[in-house]
């Protein structure tokens, strides 16, 4: 499912076996804005599967009430404890964080559909089958955003090496490898010192 048959999405471009291909003809602008494309879609996945763990923190802390026939309150009452996580422990993976955005371009994913999902409302209606299917589907729709985003990940990392390369080597200058033209720091206006 590489190359063009693949589609017009964004991830489908980045995800194509063509896509790193030939990177030592193209520019360092066209070599900045796949990169930026990465980032964009990496700041995308990341957030849908932070939903996806989200939902899976509450399907479990539903199966853990049931467990214990209700004892501690409603669900509702623990949904801020529940998505604040345990104490002490962060989900950051020391990557700037980009906030997402969706892209025209992006058309309707598999994780989209996982996260419109309405069954999350209904968990009190489900008997325990049906919760343990959903959070089957769940669990799997989040290791495959998992494993795309790291797919993702490799990509930035190797577009960021060869910026940096770029650079390091004379080939090109900083304002091609961080996209900020010169006339751009001239309309600032005066620094203030």
């Amino acid at each position: 499912m590489d190359g063009p048959e693949r589609g017009r999405r964004r991830i489908d471009r980045i995800l194509a076996h063509t896509f790193l291909a030939d990177l030592d003809s193209k520019t360092a602008s066209e070599v900045r804005a796949m990169r930026d494309d990465c980032r964009q879609e990496e700041g995308r996945l990341s957030y849908a599967r932070r939903l996806l763990q989200a939902r899976l923190d509450i399907v479990a802390a539903e199966t853990a009430r049931r467990a214990s026939d209700g004892a501690g309150g409603g669900l509702l009452d623990a949904l801020p404890s529940i998505l604040a996580g345990p104490a002490g422990q962060s989900r950051q993976e020391g990557r700037p964080v980009t906030l997402y955005a969706p892209a025209d371009d992006d058309g309707r994913r598999e994780e989209d559909a996982a996260l419109d999902d309405p069954s999350l409302s209904n968990l009190a209606d489900m008997d325990a089958a049906a919760l343990e299917r959903f959070q089957q589907r769940l669990a799997e729709e989040e290791r495959e955003t998992s494993r795309i985003r790291s797919l993702v990940q490799e990509r930035l990392d190797l577009l960021q090496g060869e910026l940096v390369r770029r650079y390091r080597d004379g080939e090109a200058a900083v304002d091609q490898i961080v996209g900020v033209s010169r006339s751009r720091s001239a309309d600032e206006g005066p620094s203030a010192g």
